[in-house]
Order: C-alpha cells, then sequence, then structure tokens
C-alpha cells in the first residue's frame, strides 16, 4: 500500500491577493510561503494545523465557474458558531445558512462562503 501524508487544500482563486488577505485576516490563517517564480502561489496555515494553498486560477489553466456546485468544500469546526458568523458578518462575509442546531446529534452546524464563492461549512465540536 502507497502511504498518503496530508497537504494543504488548494484554492484556484480569480483574485489571489483578495483570497488570501481574507483567509489571513478574517479566517486567522498565516501566510507560511509566499511563490512568485513560475506562478503565483500562497500557503496558509491555521495555529491548529489546517492548511491551504492559494494559486492563480488562470495560471493553472482553470477557469472558475458557478462554485456553489463545488462537489468539493471546506469544513472547519468552533467553539461557538454565534462569535463565529457574528465576525464573519462583521467582516463583509456571506453567511450562505445557519448558525443551525441538530437536534438528533446534538450539535451546530451552518454555512457560509468566501468572497469568491466558495462554499464553507462550519460545525461545533460536538459534530460526530
Amino acid at each position: 500500500m502507497i502511504e498518503l501524508r496530508p497537504r494543504e487544500t488548494v484554492l484556484m482563486a480569480e483574485n489571489p491577493s483578495t483570497l488570501v488577505a481574507w483567509y489571513r485576516d478574517v479566517l486567522g490563517f498565516e501566510v507560511t510561503a509566499d511563490h512568485e517564480d513560475e506562478y503565483h502561489y500562497t500557503n496558509l496555515e491555521t495555529p491548529s494545523g489546517i492548511k491551504l494553498g492559494i494559486a492563480r486560477a488562470d495560471e493553472m489553466g482553470v477557469k472558475p465557474v458557478n462554485r456553489n456546485s463545488n462537489t468539493v468544500l471546506l469544513q472547519f469546526e468552533v467553539d461557538d458558531l454565534d462569535v463565529f458568523f457574528d465576525r464573519l458578518v462583521t467582516a463583509g462575509g456571506s453567511v450562505k445558512f445557519g448558525p443551525s442546531f441538530d437536534e438528533k446529534n446534538r450539535f451546530w452546524y451552518g454555512g457560509f462562503a468566501d468572497p469568491e464563492g466558495n462554499p464553507c461549512w462550519v460545525v461545533d465540536a460536538n459534530c460526530p
């Protein structure tokens, strides 16, 4: 069996500098590397170890379309969804739904989008 090891999830951005700033300033990611050689690519990471890469879509040969139809999304966990969504809205974020409570499994959840429309889910620590 081949061993797989975790790497960053990569977002293809039409405006990478705006997206990098948003993930840094609103969600608390730190820029760990910024590549400007053959292509533009930025590595980001949270203090808890979540890694993202942001690349220029056109340099990668990608033309982003309706991101609401993405089949892959980012999911994050926070302690308090109300506090998270309040901060997100204050920073100009786009809440798509929630916070909502799952009665059966007893956890809070919701959804938001980054400035380029990439869908993200957020849950609390009780999510199974």
